[in-house]
This record gives structure tokens, C-alpha cells and sequence, in this order.
């Protein structure tokens, strides 16, 4: 018997980049690698701005998570690779509060390890020893005027938005 396939429909909903942000932390601090990349993707999706690369390297970082989790060495090392040259513009100063130089020390961590590895002993990577997401909302509203980030408004208040999703 083959299973049924449960067509996506593609439905309307209200984010606030903040509130995606905060979700996004705690699912990749929790472990939570996809469901992370998809908070994150929600805005990048939106985003056409300088901030967008920052936005890709970070859901990068987590998607090479789950293919850590999988036992998937090719495309842990690539995604882990790629996403340090999409973060590498934003270590100086951060970027929306987030404190890339932190965050790229530890996937350039991470990186070291798979490619100690190798795809032979993929399977040995402590997945607990990985970076921690955290951003510091009281930067916030100041990077998203400096980036000109989406969703805020020229001072830096967050503005709710209505996206399309596929669920």
C-alpha cells in the first residue's frame, strides 16, 4: 500500500520578524534544526535587502544540522562551508543582534569536526556541541534601520506582516 500524500496549501499568516527571530533561537538552541531553518526562511523568503545573506548563512547553519542529525557528511560540510561566506560580511559588527562573530567561531568549529571525521565517522559528531542562536533585541530596532531590514518601519519598530506559506 503506498500512503497517502498530503498535498501542501499554500495559507496566509501574520509574523513579526522579532517574534520569527525569538522562535528561530530557541528551535535551533532546543535542537529543533528544520523547524528553525523554516522560522528563519519565513523572513528571508521577504527579505530584499543587505540583511538577506545574513538571514540565508544562519538558516544555512541550521539546515547542516539536520544533515548532522541524518548521518548526511556531503551535505553537513557544504552548507556548513557556504553558510560561513553568507555570515562572513556581518562578523564585525553583527547584525540584527545577532552576534555573528560568535556564531561563525562556532561553525567554523563545527566544520573542523565534520571534516575530521569525514564521511566515514560522520555518525561520531556530538550534535550538543554546536552554536548557540541568541540575538539581543534591544539592538534590534537600530540594525533594522542601519540594514534597512524588512519589516520595521524607519525608525526600527517592527511591523506585523502577512506572508504566504506552504503547509
Amino acid at each position: 500500500m503506498v500512503p497517502e500524500v498530503r498535498k501542501k496549501r499554500l495559507v496566509r499568516k501574520q509574523i513579526t520578524v522579532p517574534g520569527n527571530l525569538l522562535r528561530a533561537c530557541a528551535e535551533f538552541n532546543s535542537g529543533l534544526f528544520y523547524e528553525c531553518h523554516e522560522s528563519l526562511e519565513e523572513v528571508w523568503q521577504e527579505e530584499r535587502g543587505p540583511v538577506r545573506d545574513l538571514y540565508k548563512g544562519l538558516i544555512q547553519v541550521a539546515a547542516a544540522f539536520v544533515h548532522l542529525s541524518r548521518g548526511n557528511y556531503t551535505g553537513a560540510e557544504r552548507l556548513c562551508r557556504t553558510a560561513l561566506g553568507y555570515l562572513a560580511p556581518y562578523r564585525p559588527e553583527g547584525a540584527l543582534g545577532f552576534e555573528v562573530e560568535r556564531i561563525c567561531r562556532d561553525a567554523e568549529d563545527t566544520y573542523a569536526r565534520i571534516r575530521a571525521l569525514g564521511p566515514e565517522r560522520i555518525q561520531e559528531f556530538d550534535i550538543t556541541r554546536r552554536p548557540i542562536y541568541t540575538f539581543d533585541p534591544d539592538r534590534l530596532a537600530t540594525d533594522a534601520v542601519r540594514w534597512r531590514a524588512w519589516g520595521f518601519d524607519e525608525q526600527g519598530n517592527a511591523e506585523p506582516r502577512t506572508i504566504t506559506v506552504a503547509e
